[in-house]
């Protein structure tokens, strides 16, 4: 292999220790938490060299969630990783009880679901399981809100994300999620609870910053939110990236010289006599 297309060597970077519940518990109030998203077994090694506290995962159903969730575990093994189960999971508690271990035999630490009603997160947190909720605008129910928006700009809504926020802590979470509430509402809540409240276009007053991977490495296609952190562009770059690798191929300025793997004229020449 020539130098030029060796890989680049990793980050060396001081293992990291993995947090428990009880260690994420006592930062609040001490300093902010940081969540992202990782599906693969790269972006989770990314975000865990980069210090992340936490990431989150899922996949398009419980057996893609298990394969999804084993990549990641790969990636960061010392970095806490929160999943969910689907709601229809709940037709009986002891399914659910059921898929969260198997979350857990595959490592999951924190059930994290969109769009569990308290009561149903009371079962699993009475099997200790530490499970975080979701409140403000909820993407699974995102015909109800009538597309994505502002959850908590009257006094219904605040007092509502307020209510559930409470209910949540009662039925035994220890962590929800805020998407998209007015940033001094989001910071008072978080005052008045014992949860960990992680913001989602919240604002700075919560407990923890979550942003997806995408908005932060710029891996998504279409509308970014408002909350989206771009630092890089990698899907743009790849696509230039490749689409030079089509054209160097068909101009035949790749492979070059110092790509191919070169052989002595004298033993060249030997095979060629042995073939005539």
């Amino acid at each position: 292999m020539s130098k030029e297309s060796t890989p680049p060597t990793p980050l060396s970077t001081p293992r990291k220790k993995k947090h428990t519940v009880a260690s994420l518990l006592k930062l609040k109030g001490k300093r902010k938490l940081v969540l992202t998203t990782a599906f693969d077994e790269w972006t989770a090694r990314a975000a865990e060299q980069a210090g992340v506290d936490m990431v989150v995962s899922w996949g398009s159903c419980f057996e893609h969630s298990k394969f999804v969730i084993d990549s990641v575990r790969r990636g960061a093994p010392n970095t806490m990783i929160g999943s969910g189960i689907n709601p229809g999971a709940y037709e009986s508690t002891e399914k659910a009880i059921n898929l969260a271990n198997q979350l857990r035999t595959v490592g999951t630490d924190i059930i994290y679901c969109s769009g569990l009603v308290p009561d149903k997160f009371a079962a699993l947190s009475r099997q200790h399981f530490p499970c975080c909720g979701h409140v403000g605008y909820l993407p699974c129910n995102d015909t109800w809100f009538g597309g994505p928006r502002a959850v908590g700009k009257t006094a219904a809504e605040a007092q509502k994300v307020f209510d559930d926020v409470m209910a949540l802590e009662q039925a035994g979470c220890i962590a929800v999620e805020m998407e998209c509430v007015p940033a001094r509402l989001a910071a008072e809540i978080t005052k008045r609870t014992k949860m960990l409240v992680f913001s989602m276009g919240s604002g700075s007053g919560c407990d923890g910053q979550f942003i997806f991977s995408e908005d932060i490495l710029g891996t998504g296609v279409g509308r970014y939110p408002r909350h989206a952190y771009r630092k890089l562009n990698v899907m743009e770059e790849s696509i230039q990236a490749l689409a030079q690798f089509k054209d160097d191929v068909i101009s035949g300025s790749y492979p070059a010289e110092n790509h191919c793997i070169k052989m002595k004229d004298e033993v060249f020449q030997s095979f060629m006599e042995k073939l005539d």
